[in-house]
């Protein structure tokens, strides 16, 4: 049960870290041309991928508790 928390609160973060910019780059106004080809890596598919187990799992861990079945056990 530990490990489905631990998914759902560390995928958000994990794909926050990777896919958005800490700030927004400043727009330079430069004349007109053809548009580059961007050689950074696109994370479209990985987060669309990461985002559904995410759902997964929050849903499953939702249901669980609806049900009455989803418990940590302390081990010390």
């Amino acid at each position: 049960m530990a490990f489905q928390l631990a998914v759902v609160i560390l995928i958000p973060i994990i794909l926050g870290i990777v896919t958005v910019s800490p700030f927004d780059e400043p727009q330079i106004e430069e004349p007109v041309q053809p548009k580059e080809i961007d050689d950074e890596p696109n994370f479209g598919m990985l987060y669309f991928f990461m985002m559904i187990i995410w759902f997964f799992f929050l849903f499953r861990i939702l249901f669980q508790l609806k049900k009455g079945t989803f418990t940590l056990q302390r081990k010390y």
